[in-house]
């Protein structure tokens, strides 16, 4: 099986770990500690998002539900195993685990409130959108490992539903969904560089 993306460790992918890491640590300064973009953001969400509750973003939801996502990492691992790549099986668990737990920490060193709108009326933090940053992760993972055009073409349309899913239900803002994909990226490409020096 050959990878369809892969970051390397030369200057490209150097370049692009670095913009999407200084992108998302600005974007935390700003939700933090500007009054005007968090207003902005606001605005943006109203006028783009038309708030939704049907019964088929609530479904894409709980499919994608943080805690769901630990059990479909379990089985990308688990058929990493089967087809005899078990370095591999223990890359997805960790770049995945160690995700989570930044971004829960990131979650509560930011405190972003949610939206007023949104449905479920919960005290969690908003930014980063959980939901988004692991599907995000587990869809560059499955596109990096399996040069595969229907499953990454299948991997592209969940991370689009599970990312306008977020949006429509309000329960995040448009920076919240755009840092989780910032993060998942950057994550994605310092743990696969770590991958690559550990099995040099």
């Amino acid at each position: 099986m050959v990878a369809n993306i892969h970051p390397e460790l030369n200057w490209f992918w150097a370049t692009v770990w670095l913009i999407v890491s200084l992108l998302f640590v600005a974007l935390c300064g700003l939700i933090k500690t500007s009054a005007r973009f968090n207003t902005l953001d606001q605005r943006w969400q109203q006028r783009l998002f038309a708030q939704s509750d049907h019964w088929w973003w609530q479904a894409i939801a709980a499919v994608f539900d943080p805690k769901t996502l630990v059990v479909w990492d379990f089985a990308l691992a688990g058929l990493l195993l089967c087809l005899g790549r078990p370095a591999r099986a223990i890359y997805v668990l960790a770049a995945l685990g160690t995700l989570d737990a930044f971004g829960i920490w990131v979650k509560h060193h930011v405190k972003r409130t949610r939206p007023t709108t949104f449905a479920k009326g919960t005290t969690t933090y908003s930014f980063p959108s959980g939901h988004t940053l692991g599907t995000t992760m587990l869809a560059l993972m499955m596109t990096m490992l399996f040069a595969n055009p229907f499953l990454n073409g299948l991997a592209l349309l969940l991370w689009l539903l599970v990312i306008i899913c977020r949006l429509r239900l309000q329960a995040h803002y448009p920076a919240d969904v755009c840092g989780a994909v910032l993060l998942a990226i950057s994550w994605w490409i310092g743990t696969e560089w770590l991958f690559l020096l550990i099995m040099r």
